[in-house]
């Protein structure tokens, strides 16, 4: 799998300066380094095309600073959990590149199954993958195919979802719905159908149908404005559901504070590592600033979140709430030459998404995120000769 990325790496003094086609290389470059577990890479290499410098004066960061401040930091998964009472329907987004993103809807799987929730929808899904003959749902896993749900902390979305027993849902517009002689665009006839497939494969089928949702950046926005007509819209339109939102891409971390959201300037050394909503007091300062970047993007909720310390240069996520710990691993033939490690679990086949997957480039040790079952580790060249494989027994 990583030929296609050493292959994207190597076009970068191309495309990189290229204001025709550079940020369309560097949204796929960031995609392809965030799935093979290069997350801080895959954040630097997305900021590339994002805005340098950040335009609010000293007064302005001071009164973003004081705003957030005074409102009450809640619990994300807390908040959620507690609106899904008398919720049918809650949408969470991601940035495809950034991993981290995910880690809430990880959390929200048993949280809302415990609420009745058993449908899970994202776009990530594949209509054909979910066959029954052969397909994911039968056999509990993603596979390692270079979309969002082979990078690792997705891949333990699908184990989850399919361990609690929700039935997986794919929504993506396919073939023919992009076709259509109708008067949409190309982006309003995409968002168009992913509503009418969400809508057909759930609410439409199941009267009492309650749907976790993970989307792709502003699919989730309620409001349709100039130039976006977002599928969360439509679906309501559709379905006459008021869907709960949760953006995860405006306030949680960048590479750097520069080019992020003022608020990430602003609150430097003050944002929380967890997933947080910020909900101020009717009066206050903070009800004002957290219920402006909510409704200013459309949606109910924002989540914040600053980046956690890494563990030897991997972001500390990647425990991911207790599923995982870090553990260094030997690999002497990589101190002179470029090598990939890969983690299966070890009743599962190496065609299945990995578990882990990390560079080891002129060193004699590595780190990966492992859980305590049995996996099956095999270190490769980065040309893709298997150099060993052997299996690390429960812990």
């Amino acid at each position: 799998m990583w030929a296609p990325l050493l292959r994207l790496r190597a076009a970068a003094s191309r495309f990189e300066r290229d204001t025709v086609y550079g940020d369309a290389w560097r949204q796929v470059m960031a995609q392809a380094e965030g799935n093979f577990g290069n997350y801080e890479r895959a954040l630097r290499t997305w900021d590339l095309s994002a805005r340098r410098g950040n335009s609010e004066t000293a007064a302005a960061t001071v009164a973003t600073r004081q705003a957030f401040r005074s409102a009450r930091r809640v619990s994300a998964l807390d908040t959620i959990v507690a609106i899904a009472d008398t919720a049918r329907v809650v949408m969470v987004n991601e940035r495809h590149h950034a991993a981290s993103d995910r880690l809430l809807t990880l959390e929200l799987l048993p949280a809302l199954w415990a609420k009745g929730f058993r449908y899970f929808a994202a776009e990530a899904f594949d209509a054909a993958a979910l066959e029954p003959a052969g397909s994911l749902a039968a056999r509990g896993y993603a596979l390692d195919d270079d979309g969002y749900t082979s990078e690792p902390v997705f891949a333990e979305i699908v184990r989850e979802a399919k361990r609690l027993g929700y039935t997986l849902v794919p929504y993506e517009a396919y073939g023919s719905q992009y076709e259509q002689p109708d008067s949409l665009t190309s982006q309003q006839r995409r968002d168009y159908w992913q509503a009418a497939n969400l809508a057909a494969a759930t609410i439409a089928r199941d009267s009492t149908a309650k749907v976790l949702v993970h989307v792709g950046f502003a699919h989730l926005r309620e409001r349709v404005v100039r130039g976006w007509s977002p599928m969360a819209a439509y679906f309501t339109a559709r379905t006459g559901i008021n869907p709960v939102t949760v953006d995860q891409t405006t306030l949680t971390e960048r590479s750097t504070p520069l080019v992020g959201h003022p608020v990430q300037m602003a609150m430097r050394g003050a944002l929380p590592i967890t997933n947080t909503v910020f909900v101020g007091e009717p009066s206050g300062t903070g009800a004002t600033a957290a219920a402006i970047e909510a409704s200013t993007i459309g949606v109910d909720l924002t989540v914040a979140r600053a980046p956690m310390s890494p563990v030897d240069g991997r972001p500390a996520y990647l425990t991911m709430g207790g599923r995982r710990r870090a553990e260094r691993l030997k690999v002497p033939e990589c101190a002179t030459r470029h090598c990939v490690i890969t983690a299966h679990l070890a009743n599962q086949p190496d065609s299945a998404t990995v578990l882990d997957r990390a560079e080891a480039e002129r060193v004699g040790q590595v780190t990966l995120f492992l859980p305590k079952a049995p996996v099956r580790l095999t270190l490769y060249s980065a040309g893709g000769e298997r150099l060993r494989s052997w299996v690390r027994n429960a812990r």
